[in-house]
């Protein structure tokens, strides 16, 4: 993993646990364990992974919130191309971060086994 990469993901953590933090119940409360079972994690996988709220990064919620019994519901922050860039346009991408594109076509927005690109 780069330097980059890295620093990335601890601004990250850190911005995001400077909110509300908990436990990182997407990861921890039996609904996504698979998403930290990849060799390389996305930056706001990896921030949830330590217990700040990493998900809401890119996920808001849009319905009941998840409790011990039932998954919560939620939908994409922003369009994907758009959220993607929200970010990697700004230091963390490369030159086609830039390009309005579905970046899911080739990138994993959660890990990756594969690639620390997170290419699928």
């Amino acid at each position: 993993m780069s330097i980059k990469c890295i620093a990335a993901g601890v601004f990250l953590a850190i911005t995001l646990h400077a909110g509300q933090a908990r436990a990182a119940t997407c990861l921890n409360g039996g609904c996504h364990q698979d998403l930290i079972a990849k060799r390389y994690v996305h930056g706001p996988v990896a921030a949830e992974q330590i217990g700040a709220r990493g998900c809401v990064a890119c996920h808001v919620p849009a319905g009941p919130a998840c409790d011990k019994s039932r998954p919560g519901k939620f939908k994409p922050l922003l369009p994907v191309d758009r959220m993607c860039r929200m970010c990697h346009a700004s230091g963390t991408g490369t030159k086609h971060s830039t390009r309005k594109t579905d970046c899911l076509k080739c990138h994993d927005p959660h890990g990756s086994s594969a690639s620390p690109t997170l290419n699928r």
